[in-house]
Parts: C-alpha cells; structure tokens; sequence
C-alpha cells in the first residue's frame, strides 16, 4: 500500500469514530500537513470506495436470487403494499441507492421451529406481516394516518412499546419518514429454498458487511 493509500485508510478510519466529516477534520487537521480540503476529499473518496464494494455486493445477491426466481422488488406508491405472500429478508431502500444513507432498513421473517412433535420445520411468517407492526417502525396505510398515510416511519417517541401502540397514528409519533413513494423494497424469499440461506443468516450477513463497511446501520435498523 502506498503512502497516499495509507493516509486515505487512516483519515477513513478517523472518521468512522464519529461519522461526522468536520468533527473528524478537526480532530486530526493539526496532525497532518495537509490541507483541510485535502483531508476532506481523503475521507469522502474512503466513504465513497467502500460504498461502491457493499454496493456490488448487494447487487450480486439481487442478481443471485432474481436468476433462482425467488427476488421481487415492490416499488411503492400511494397505495397499500402488496407484498409476496412468502418470507424472507427484505430490505428497504430510497428509490436510488447513492450512498450508505439510501438504504434504510434491513429485516426479515420466518424461521425453523421445533413444533410440538419436536420436528424442525420452517416457520414460514409472511412478509405482509410486518404491516402489523408499531415499533421500531410502523407502514402507516391506515386513513388514520392523516398526511402521514402511505409513509414509512422510524424511531418511536415512546420507548413503552404499549404507550407507542397508544399513540402511533398521532403527526409526532414517531422522529423520521418517507413518503412510499420514495422507497422501495427489496424481497428475498427464502421459504422456498432453504438450501444456502435461513431469512436469519441472510439478514445478519447484509447487515454485517453494511457495518463492517461502514461502520454505522442502516437509518431504521437499532442492533445487530
């Protein structure tokens, strides 16, 4: 690796430690003979690298699952989500995947079960189930919504998931939004082949090398 090289890692590496291009800027412009300019197009290129390699990746598994029949993308509208009627991971993103930022939400449904007969068998929970849910994030399609109808929203005021129910088609309920219209929704089905993957592995892998590539997760996601 050259010097050029090694200084472009190291400025990254700063700014994975606080995710904010000025703070780091100013944390390490004394330490270098560079100019702050200089030191900003090193951390944007680091960024930039490692964006373009989780993108390519991604990609990959789109194309992997799509050549199985077994990929669906939802682009979504003012209109109430028709999701497969199978599960798997799915994973929400804004209409154009530019940047780390743009993809919002990694989750997933199913999974293997022993039943009462203490056989393992797939717990094959659909993806329009998540249309249920209220915390961490909510598919608001209820009328109820107001102005906030046919929105995804994330980060729940209340930390009581009950006091959350209570209040989750109030305009504050909750802190970020998108319109439908500004994502979309990447299915992987996995309930039809559980050769390579469970909807568990394939989820923590997306989220693994999102984290290991960016040193963050995606905006909706709290844990991993």
């Amino acid at each position: 690796m050259s010097y050029t090289e090694t200084m472009m890692e190291w400025a990254y590496n700063q700014y994975r430690l606080t995710h904010s291009v000025e703070e780091t800027v100013d944390r390490i412009e004394d330490d270098v003979d560079l100019t702050r300019e200089e030191i900003i197009e090193m951390i944007e290129y680091g960024i930039q690298n490692r964006f373009d390699d989780y993108k390519i990746y991604f990609n990959s598994m789109i194309d992997a699952f799509r050549r199985r029949q077994l990929y669906q993308e939802i682009i979504c509208g003012n209109e109430k989500i028709r999701w497969p009627k199978e599960s798997g991971v799915y994973v929400i993103t804004k209409n154009s995947i530019n940047s780390f930022e743009d993809i919002v939400y990694v989750g997933m449904t199913g999974k293997f079960i022993r039943d009462d007969l203490s056989r393992i068998v797939f717990n094959s929970g659909s993806f329009d189930k998540r249309k249920g849910r209220w915390t961490p994030y909510r598919f608001c399609e209820s009328p109820r919504d107001g102005n906030n109808q046919f929105t995804f929203r994330w980060g729940p005021l209340e930390k009581n998931n009950k006091k959350q129910r209570e209040i989750m088609y109030e305009r504050d309920a909750y802190k970020h939004s998108l319109a439908y219209s500004d994502i979309r929704i990447h299915c992987f089905v996995i309930s039809r082949d559980h050769e390579v993957y469970t909807p568990e592995l394939l989820e923590k892998e997306i989220l693994t090398r999102y984290l290991k590539a960016s040193g963050n997760l995606p905006l909706a996601n709290n844990e991993l």
